[in-house]
């Protein structure tokens, strides 16, 4: 086999004059233990290739691609908790060569027996500004497993905007590591109140994400790392999005939810990510028919975090139920919404709120057997926060 690719590949050089160009990606998504998408455009039309295996083997294994301008494509079988090492082929117009367009990296999720892992989170980044910039630089010197996005991406939803707000400001970490994305309400676009928005999710974005089939994709599902699930819900119906699914308590989404959160009594971590968020003092505030809805759940199911977007700050509150501080039963939400888009200012205290800033920012998460670790990282690269969960 190895011959036989050495044969096929020995024309590799620099891309020719006129060759097949990438012109977005690679991009990885739907990572698991044994699998993961890589997802890349090509300029126009025509075939490609893939070859990957465990590092530093690149050609373990060849599959050939359609002639195709997006390129989706799965790779099944792979060791869990194992670097491989992959590299797209793209064509040479003027003759019968192919080169190599792109060369990198990942790391497949643990298994249940290795119970650490980490995150990055962040979420509200579509903005194209310097501040999304200078964030997305910061992030790139650190090598978690997978990037968790609350929701978001784009300002407008809109496809032709996703190079610059999304793709390009992202693109090495998009390369090595997988993201898990939340539908934000802007991600819906701007109709999304009216019958106007109608199909804007099917044509700006599932053609180009990958999710998880574990719910109803793109709009909630949940995936497995080590010894924790984590939940990924579209809660914009709550903010009026026509479109979005409901999830009252008699929605199938709801129902979703609560059947899984069930089934996970053997997971360790249970982390549930969503874009409106529950208990807020940022601009946008707290939805109560939301929190009427999912705090009981998540209270029943022990749900250890909760991850939140849309009000453009940092907030971290106490552990918090039924309104109040509960240092023995409540949940910790964390709002990460300042990736990039204008920032908001608080608008009201509360006792649950224990800590509030109005800065650009991401957080890492460690994970290491039932001890959590957070670290909030400023454009700067400075601490702005850290916070530590024991179980």
């Amino acid at each position: 086999m190895k011959i036989i690719l050495a044969a096929a590949l020995a024309l590799l050089a620099c891309a020719p004059a006129r060759a097949a160009r990438l012109d977005r990606g690679p991009y990885l998504e739907n990572m698991s233990k044994d699998m993961v998408t890589v997802r890349f455009r090509v300029d126009a039309a025509s075939p490609a290739w893939i070859s990957y295996g465990m590092a530093p083997d690149c050609e373990r294994f060849l599959a050939p691609l359609a002639a195709v301008k997006e390129n989706r494509v799965p790779l099944f079988g792979l060791l869990p908790d194992t670097t491989h090492c992959y590299r797209l082929y793209l064509t040479a117009y003027e003759s019968t060569a192919v080169y190599k367009a792109h060369e990198g990296t990942f790391t497949t999720f643990r298994t249940e027996d290795k119970p650490w892992f980490s995150f990055l989170a962040f979420g509200d980044s579509g903005s194209a500004s310097d501040e999304q910039n200078q964030l997305a630089l910061q992030m790139e010197k650190f090598r978690p497993d997978f990037v968790m996005h609350t929701g978001d991406m784009l300002s407008e939803g809109l496809e032709e905007m996703a190079d610059e707000e999304y793709f390009r400001p992202y693109a090495p970490l998009l390369a090595r590591t997988p993201f898990f994305l939340t539908l934000g309400n802007h991600d819906y676009g701007r109709d999304l109140k009216t019958a106007a928005g109608k199909g804007f999710l099917k044509a700006n974005y599932t053609p180009y994400h990958s999710t998880p089939l574990t719910g109803l994709p793109p709009h909630y599902y949940f995936f497995d790392v080590a010894h924790a699930r984590f939940f990924v819900l579209d809660t914009n119906a709550f903010f009026g999005a026509r479109f979005a699914p409901a999830l009252t308590p008699e929605s199938k989404q709801y129902k979703w939810l609560q059947h899984f959160l069930s089934k996970s009594a053997d997971k360790t971590w249970k982390f549930v990510v969503l874009h409106e968020p529950l208990y807020s003092t940022g601009a946008h505030g707290t939805l109560e028919e939301e929190v009427k809805a999912l705090e009981p759940l998540l209270q029943k199911y022990k749900v250890d975090l909760v991850l939140q977007g849309h009000d453009h700050n940092y907030e971290r509150t106490l552990p918090v139920k039924d309104g109040l501080p509960d240092q023995a039963g409540g949940i910790t939400y964390i709002t990460l919404g300042g990736g990039g888009s204008p920032l908001y200012i608080q608008r009201r205290n509360e006792d649950w709120s224990a800590k509030f800033l109005p800065v650009y920012h991401f957080a890492v998460f460690d994970v290491k057997e039932k001890s959590l670790k957070m670290t909030v990282y400023d454009k700067a690269g400075d601490v702005a926060d850290t916070f530590e969960l024991d179980k």
